[in-house]
């Protein structure tokens, strides 16, 4: 096995943890309930081929084995040391270890960080003393790894008194909570599938999950990769772990718990509202090609369909070819596609001519294809069977074939032979759910590496993951620079909380080379006339205050205006409303007025995790009264930028006319990126675009920390 870990300097070097030759359990006894016993004795029950040391100074033996009373007592400096000793002791043994070269080790206890301010502090001066040493540790409070293959059980885990032998697979799982993490073993074990490596990594004091995904990425025995995870102190780290196996072409599952909110939640912004939960993990794991699922059994159910499936054959688009032997399933699962971002679209009339001599005459051809009990009950119409599937998958409207099965009076054996048979052969991804199915059948298929749903909308739900999946693997990675914009020259001495008015934005904007409305700020009536004139009417008229960031909410803005008398006039009303609310005036902006075009939103904040991020979203009046909005990593290509739009249901009728806003997206984003500051909000709302021009109509800066 490549010594997994080692390929690239971002991640930590695990390869002592993950395939150790010797290992010191510290700590162990046959004590009842003794966590380090149970280990000793799982390693001899499985037979694993590292050496194992217990240690322990008032033991002979434990589990039959030889005892050593410390670790200077060792035949050699043991590999990994699994430190099974309550949490006030974990450090000293970590000094010891050290001391005679033992460089990694697993703490299994708990009473750290999760234990409070206490505990806080204990696993601090744990993780100082690990870097100190150069010592990789993982945990603590965690229940360690799990490897069927070696096999290595340095993991306390009852689930292993219950088996008999480690079953062999292709998913690795690195889970920051243990008991999820053997939970989803356990179930897959029931379903027939083997885990190739189960790591817990508990409060990751100082590796983490990121760490390991990128060994996962580098192990030729690991296929599939899943992760439960709370959040992550490293983003960028976690970002180029997903990447690293993006590139190594094995899928990543995420199952993410908890809801992380954007950095960036200024009220005086409406980007706060577009930000928040869980959208900006979203984004990452979107932009990362990860797979993001929302419960421990779709994240084994996408895990299990993948582990003998061709990773090469990805869905061709989102149609479904939902193959039926009776219609109320066909009928149920277009429903279920259509909610999962999929559809059941009629085959060509062209595929449903072909399928007229091959199908039963009861059968019907349009999708969902409901081919009748007689496809399978008559041996003339089996025999047509794999040319009629050869047909229907290969109409170009279909990305996905999709078999829902049921009770058979027979043949139920041979109808397996023939799904697996088909998926072989087929150019595009085949799912199957057969509730009810016999155990013959189920285990013909499984030994074809089939996985069969015991479900349709589970199979379903996984076809919508998938698809989603093949989106994000195609879209291209390209890597884009910040603009090298001169921050320093604009605001040489930001203050935390300021707010960086319109005009002064636009200023900006404009230095960074992005189009923005032509316009005045005026500081009397007269200027303001004079600047009618200068920008050609209409004009839109806007009081400028940092006490005022929502200027139509605060009655400080006035449009439509075509002549002098209507300037003057709204400059007295303009001036009475802002006496009014107690507001002190910059002065007024008169602005050209773009009359037509769609309006956009375009933000960008700093997310404490993942950096700056984008938000697209709809503009002007709709910005809150519909969600809909689209975050991404910035910054963005012009093909990532034009993904991101369309993504946005304001943007689905706009066909090919995106290349002025596309590209105002892209500067923007490169601006953004550029952005020093360590909390900020960036929005400019909207940006009025047509198909030949995109332009900045309102800016707004807070600096919420520099």
């Amino acid at each position: 096995m490549t010594a997994p870990g080692t390929r690239d300097d971002a991640f930590t070097d695990v390869s002592r943890l993950l395939a150790p030759r010797s290992v010191a359990v510290i700590g162990a006894s046959d004590q009842p309930g003794n966590v380090g016993g149970a280990a000793v004795r799982f390693f001899v029950k499985f037979a694993a081929p590292c050496a194992v040391w217990p240690v322990n100074p008032g033991r002979d033996c434990v589990a039959g084995l030889a005892c050593y009373r410390g670790v200077r007592d060792l035949p050699s400096p043991a590999d990994l040391a699994i430190l099974a000793v309550p949490a006030p002791a974990v450090a000293q043994v970590v000094r010891e270890c050290a001391a005679v070269g033992i460089r990694a080790g697993i703490a299994w206890a708990g009473g750290f960080q999760e234990a409070g301010a206490k505990g806080t502090a204990l696993q601090d001066e744990l993780a100082a003393l690990c870097r100190q040493e150069g010592f990789v540790l993982l945990g603590p409070n965690c229940i360690g790894i799990i490897d069927s293959h070696m096999p290595l059980t340095a993991s306390f885990a009852s689930m292993m008194l219950e088996l008999d032998h480690l079953a062999r697979g292709n998913i690795s799982i690195v889970s920051q909570s243990g008991g999820l993490a053997t939970i989803a073993q356990a179930m897959a074990l029931r379903e027939g599938y083997g885990f190739r490596y189960m790591v817990s990594t508990g409060n990751e004091a100082v590796i983490g999950v990121a760490d390991f995904i990128g060994a996962f990425a580098s192990d030729p025995e690991t296929k599939i990769i899943a992760t439960y995870l709370e959040g992550v102190r490293d983003g960028g780290k976690f970002r180029r772990a997903l990447l690293a196996a993006r590139d190594a072409g094995k899928p990543v599952i995420v199952l993410k718990a908890g809801a992380t909110q954007a950095s960036a939640v200024a009220a005086a912004a409406h980007t706060g509202a577009l930000a928040g939960e869980s959208r900006v993990w979203d984004a990452v794991l979107r932009d990362c090609a990860a797979i993001q699922v929302d419960s421990l059994e779709e994240l084994l159910d996408v895990a299990m369909q993948l582990s003998g499936a061709d990773l090469t054959k990805r869905s061709r688009g989102r149609g479904v070819a939902a193959i039926t032997f009776g219609g109320g399933s066909g009928v149920l699962s277009a429903d279920q596609c259509d909610r999962v971002g999929l559809s059941v679209p009629a085959l060509t009339m062209a595929t449903r001519e072909k399928l007229e001599d091959l199908v039963p005459p009861l059968a019907s051809t349009r999708n969902p294809v409901d081919l009748t009990p007689q496809a399978y009950q008559n041996p003339q119409w089996f025999a047509h069977f794999p040319r009629a599937l050869d047909t229907i998958a290969a109409d170009p409207t279909i990305g996905t074939v999709f078999f829902q099965l049921g009770p058979m009076a027979r043949g139920d054996v041979e109808m397996a032979k023939m799904v697996a048979s088909f998926r072989e052969r087929c150019l595009k991804p085949v799912l199957t759910a057969w509730p009810l199915v016999i155990p013959s059948a189920l285990a013909s298929l499984r030994a074809d590496g089939v996985h069969v749903f015991p479900e349709y909308s589970r199979a379903v739900r996984t076809m919508g993951r998938l698809a989603d999946y093949a989106d994000a693997m195609t879209a291209p990675r390209e890597v884009v620079a910040a603009s090298p914009f001169d921050w320093a020259a604009h605001l040489p001495a930001p203050r935390a909380g300021q707010v960086i008015s319109e005009h002064a934005c636009h200023a900006i904007l404009a230095g960074a080379g992005l189009p923005v409305a032509e316009g005045v700020l005026a500081t009397s009536e007269d200027m303001a006339a004079e600047a009618l004139h200068r920008t050609g009417t209409p004009v839109v008229m806007k009081g400028i205050s940092g006490q005022v960031t929502h200027r139509a909410a605060a009655g400080l803005l006035a449009l439509g205006l075509g002549s002098e008398i209507a300037v003057r006039q709204a400059w007295r009303t303009l001036q009475t409303r802002a006496d009014r609310l107690k507001v002190t005036l910059d002065g007024i902006l008169v602005q050209q007025m773009m009359e037509t075009g769609a309006e956009l939103l375009a933000s960008a904040f700093r997310d404490a995790e993942f950096g700056v991020m984008l938000s697209l979203g709809a503009g002007g009046t709709l910005t809150e009264l519909i969600d809909d909005v689209v975050l991404a990593p910035a910054p963005l290509s012009a093909a990532a930028a034009e993904r991101a739009l369309r993504r946005l249901r304001v943007m689905r009728k706009a066909g090919d006319q995106l290349r002025a806003v596309t590209d105002f997206v892209c500067r923007f984003s490169a601006l953004a990126a550029a952005m020093p500051w360590r909390r900020f909000v960036l929005e400019v709302n909207p940006v009025k675009w047509t198909s030949t021009e995109a332009r900045a109509l309102d800016g707004l800066l807070i600096i919420e920390e520099p």
